[in-house]
């Protein structure tokens, strides 16, 4: 579930071209976790988290 919603933000980020802090920070914390432990969480959350910075130009 965390994966999908890290995802999820990623999308939002992509379609709307920004989020708020608050909504940055719960797509962070699971893509660390995925990175650490891919069992853990899912790696769509990786790829959410990637996206959301990329597409707000957080690099």
């Amino acid at each position: 579930m965390l994966g999908l919603a890290g995802l999820c933000l990623g999308h939002t980020a992509r379609r709307f071209g920004r989020l708020s802090d608050e909504a940055l920070a719960p797509a962070q914390s699971p893509a660390t976790r995925a990175e650490a432990d891919p069992t853990d969480v899912d790696g769509r959350a990786v790829d959410g988290y990637d996206d959301a910075r990329s597409f707000l130009h957080l690099w």
